[in-house]
């Protein structure tokens, strides 16, 4: 048998083949389910402070006269308490240990709010975090997502308080579609 597995900047996982931010990886079910049929890692839906009343959506893309060539997640964060992710995360990771599973987090750009979320996702053993700074439903009136992609200087500075913190990998999401 063909060995696919990776070492991508640390994290380890099965395969290359993992989930991204998205509705698919909401939840524990979610993710355990697509671990069960051989998904190699997954993005934890971005986590920050819930955004209540959202539900799943895509938007169409259409291409060249094309209906329906892609999908766009267009919902806002996770709509479930940090709490909860956060212990499903954990209990994921250890029913999963060989799996890669990365917490997408988008909150206030605080330092101390940043330091707290950090150093929760890090006791919930997962392999990395994922700084959303590119979310274009990312509550701009709380200088999160695409508001803060869209400026270096605040990538900069909340990565720096990241770094102070963390033990773990990170890597910024710094897509936009503005």
């Amino acid at each position: 048998m063909v060995d696919l597995s990776i070492n991508c900047g640390g994290i380890k996982s099965p395969n290359p083949f993992w989930l991204a931010s998205a509705p698919p990886s909401n939840s524990a079910y979610q993710v355990c389910k697509a671990f069960e049929q051989g998904w190699g890692g997954a993005v934890w839906k971005t986590i920050g402070e819930p955004v209540m009343n959202t539900v799943n959506r895509y938007g169409g893309i259409d291409y060249s006269g094309q209906k329906l060539a892609g999908l766009n997640n267009i919902e806002l964060i996770s709509d479930r308490p940090i709490e909860t992710n956060l212990r499903e995360m954990a209990e994921t990771k250890k029913l999963w240990p060989d799996r890669a599973v990365i917490a997408s987090l988008m909150v206030e750009s605080k330092r101390e709010v940043w330091h707290e979320i950090v150093k929760r996702t890090i006791d919930t053993g997962c392999d990395g975090i994922e700084l959303n700074y590119g979310c274009p439903h990312g509550m701009s009136e709380r200088g999160m997502g695409s508001a803060v992609g869209q400026v270096p200087e605040y990538c900069s500075m909340i990565t720096g308080w990241v770094t102070e913190v963390s033990s773990i990998p990170s890597t910024q999401s710094t897509a936009s579609w503005a």
